[in-house]
C-alpha cells in the first residue's frame, strides 16, 4: 500500500515536472534559447520610450529588440547606462517602459516635460548597443551587470515614437535545461507509474505444504494427529500458562515449515533514482536562471578616443569658418563657458582695428586623457600640436553639460613647448582625497594665484608659485599705471586691481601624481576720477569696446579674462608651475 501511495505521488510530480519542461522548451523558449515577449504596439505622447533599470536586472542573457514604426519613419533603438539615459531625457516628455511580462504583454506609464526637441540618438557617442533607420532595426546586446536602460525613439528625436516592438530575452543553454526537464519528469513519472501497476510476488510452497494467507491456530497437545516438536535436553519448553516468565527461550525451527522471505532491497535504489531525477530537474532548472545585478552604480571614460579626435577634427572645421567670416553665433556652437566670450571679444576687437581675419589653423595629433566619469558635467582634456606655430602646444579642455549635448572646449591655452607637461592619458578627475597628497589642493592653489595676483608681487602667496614671465610683464603694467596716475595730482581718487578665482575649476590628476588645474581668473580693473576730473580710454584693445570719444566723470572700468594652467606637484616635491598665463580683454567702458 505504501509503494502505492509513494508510486502516485511520484508519478503526479513527474507529471508536474513534465509538463513543464516540456512547456518551457516547445511553447515558451523553442531551439533558439530566446523567450518572446510578441510584438506589441507602444506609443508615447513625448518622444521616447525607455525602460527602467529594474527591468533589466539580471545579467548574461542576450537581449533581442526589433523596432518598426507603424507609420514607416525612420525609428531608434539603443542601450546605454541609466545615468546617461536620465541624463538625456531629463525634463523632457517621455513614456517608461516599466514592466515586461513574457511572452503576451508590456505596462508602461507616461513621465511629463517639455516637448523637447532632443539631440538625434544615432549622433550620441555613449550608447553601448543601437541600431538607426527605416524598417525593422534590431539590435542584440549580452545583458552587462549594472543599471541599463533601452530607449525607443524616432530616428529625428523631434517627432513622437509610434512602433511594434518585440522584445526577447536569449538565456544560453535554456532550450536544453527546459528538455532536462522535460525528460526528468518522464523518468519519474515512469517510475511512479512502476511502483503502482507492479506486485509483490507471492511465497513459493515447498513440496507437501500447501501455501496459505490464513492464520494458523495453535495445535492442540496429545493429539496423535499432529506430531509435537522434540525438544534438546539442554532446553526446556515453556511452562504452560506463564509466557514470559524466567528465561528467554529458543525454539528451533520446526521440521517441515520454511522461514518468512526477507523484503526486497531494490528500493533503495528506487529512491536514489527518485532523488537523482529530482536533484537533477532542480539543478539544471537553476543553472539557465540569470545572476542577479551586483553592480549598483557605472561609470565610463568621459569619451573615447575616437569619438574625441572626431570632436577635435568638428571644431578645426568649424572654428576656421567661424575666424573666416568672425561669425559669433557659428563660434558658440562649438565654444563654451569663458572661452566663446574671449573669442567674441576678439572678434570684436579685429573688426574695430580692421585686422585680417585669423588664417586657418587645426590642432594636430591630439593625445587624450578621457577620466571617468558617472555624471554630468563631464570634461576631457587634450594636448595637441598647432599646425600654424611649432613652438606651443595646445592644451584644451572639452565638456558636455548634459546627455544630450554637444561636445564644447570651454579652456584653451597655448603652452610653449620648453614646459614639460606630464602625460593627460589616464588622467582622473581630482577629488578631495587628493588635497593631502598635493603641494596645494587645486582650489586653494586657484584662490591663492587670484590672492597673489591681487596683492602683486611683494604678496606673501607669491612664494607659493614658480616664477613666471608673463604673470611678471602683467604685474610690472599694473605697477607702471598707477605710478602713471599718482603723477597727475588729484586725478584720481583710487584705483584697483581685483584677481577672482571661480569658485571650481577643472583639475585632474595624472599618472606621475601630478595635478593640472585649468582655471579663468576674473581681472576687474576700477579708476575713481577725482573731483573735476574725467577719464576715457584710449588705445586698443579697450576702445573696441568704448571709443575715445565717450568721457566718464565717476568711474573707469575694464574686464579681461586670464586663463592659467596650474601643473601642482605632489607634497614635497616643488612649487606650483604656472604652465601657461594668456589674457584677453572682454569688456571696457564705465559711467
Amino acid at each position: 500500500m505504501i509503494r502505492r501511495i509513494f508510486g502516485v505521488l511520484l508519478a503526479l510530480i513527474g507529471l508536474i515536472v513534465a509538463v513543464v519542461g516540456g512547456a518551457a522548451a516547445f511553447w515558451l523558449i523553442g531551439p533558439d534559447d530566446t523567450v518572446q515577449s510578441g510584438e506589441q504596439h507602444l506609443a508615447s505622447k513625448g518622444l521616447a520610450i525607455a525602460s527602467t533599470p529594474e527591468l533589466l536586472n539580471r545579467h548574461g542573457p542576450v537581449l533581442h529588440v526589433d523596432v518598426r514604426s507603424t507609420k514607416g519613419q525612420p525609428v531608434f533603438v539603443g542601450v546605454a547606462r541609466d545615468f546617461d539615459v536620465s541624463s538625456y531625457l531629463k525634463g523632457i516628455a517621455h513614456t517608461k517602459l516599466v514592466q515586461v511580462q513574457f511572452p503576451i504583454a508590456l505596462s508602461t506609464q507616461d513621465e511629463k516635460g517639455t516637448a523637447g526637441p532632443l539631440a538625434a540618438p544615432d549622433t550620441l557617442d555613449w550608447w553601448v548597443a543601437k541600431a538607426n533607420g527605416a524598417g525593422t532595426q534590431s539590435i542584440a546586446w549580452p545583458i552587462e551587470d549594472g543599471p541599463y536602460d533601452v530607449v525607443i525613439m524616432n530616428a529625428d528625436g523631434k517627432t513622437a515614437p509610434d512602433v511594434q516592438v518585440d522584445l526577447g530575452i536569449e538565456i544560453p543553454k535554456a532550450f536544453a535545461t527546459a528538455l532536462g526537464v522535460f525528460a526528468a519528469g518522464l523518468v519519474l513519472l515512469a517510475l511512479g507509474i512502476l511502483l503502482i501497476l507492479i506486485r509483490r510476488r507471492p511465497t513459493t510452497p515447498q513440496q507437501g505444504e500447501t501455501a496459505s494467507s490464513e492464520w494458523h491456530h495453535p495445535q492442540p497437545q496429545n493429539d496423535p494427529r499432529f506430531p509435537q516438536p522434540q525438544y534438546p535436553p539442554t532446553q526446556h519448553p515453556p511452562v504452560k500458562g506463564q509466557p514470559g516468565q524466567g528465561q528467554p527461550v529458543q525454539y528451533p525451527p520446526v521440521s517441515g515449515q520454511q522461514q518468512a522471505p526477507q523484503r526486497p532491497s531494490g528500493g533503495g535504489a528506487v529512491r536514489r533514482v527518485v532523488v537523482g531525477g529530482l536533484a537533477f530537474g532542480l539543478v539544471s532548472g537553476c543553472a539557465a536562471v540569470p545572476e542577479a545585478d551586483s553592480v549598483s552604480a557605472l561609470t565610463r571614460p568621459a569619451i573615447g578616443d575616437a569619438a574625441a579626435v572626431g570632436v577635435i577634427k568638428h571644431y578645426n572645421v568649424v572654428n576656421n569658418k567661424a575666424n573666416s567670416i568672425r561669425d559669433d553665433k557659428l563660434i558658440a556652437t562649438v565654444e563654451g563657458g569663458n572661452l566663446v566670450r574671449e573669442s567674441q571679444a576678439g572678434y570684436e576687437i579685429d573688426r574695430v582695428a580692421k585686422d585680417k581675419p585669423t588664417g586657418p589653423f587645426v590642432y594636430t595629433n591630439p593625445v587624450i586623457g578621457a577620466p571617468q566619469s558617472a555624471s554630468y558635467p563631464m570634461r576631457f582634456v587634450s594636448n595637441s600640436g598647432i599646425s600654424t606655430n611649432k613652438a606651443y602646444r595646445h592644451l584644451g579642455v572639452w565638456e558636455r553639460a548634459t546627455a544630450g549635448s554637444p561636445w564644447m572646449i570651454t579652456f584653451a591655452a597655448g603652452v610653449k613647448t620648453t614646459v614639460k607637461l606630464p602625460d593627460v592619458t589616464g588622467l582622473r578627475a581630482a577629488t578631495k582625497s587628493d588635497d593631502t597628497k598635493l603641494a596645494a589642493a587645486p582650489q586653494v592653489a586657484a584662490t591663492s594665484l587670484a590672492t597673489y595676483l591681487t596683492g602683486g608681487a611683494k604678496s606673501p602667496r607669491a612664494a607659493a608659485f614658480e616664477p613666471n614671465a608673463d604673470i611678471t610683464k602683467m604685474l610690472t603694467g599694473i605697477v607702471s599705471n598707477r605710478a602713471e596716475k599718482a603723477k597727475m595730482r588729484g586725478s584720481t581718487r583710487s584705483m584697483t586691481d581685483v584677481f577672482t578665482a571661480p569658485p571650481q575649476s577643472p583639475a585632474f590628476v595624472t599618472k606621475s601624481g601630478t595635478a593640472v588645474v585649468f582655471v579663468s581668473l576674473t581681472h576687474e580693473y576700477t579708476l575713481v576720477p577725482g573731483p573735476n576730473w574725467h577719464f576715457w580710454w584710449d588705445g586698443m584693445p579697450e576702445t573696441a569696446f568704448s571709443p575715445k570719444s565717450v568721457k566718464y566723470y565717476n568711474r573707469l572700468t575694464s574686464e579681461t579674462i586670464h586663463d592659467a594652467v596650474l601643473l601642482i606637484p605632489p607634497t614635497g616635491k616643488g612649487k606650483i608651475q604656472v604652465a601657461s598665463f594668456e589674457s584677453q580683454v572682454v569688456d571696457a567702458g564705465g559711467y
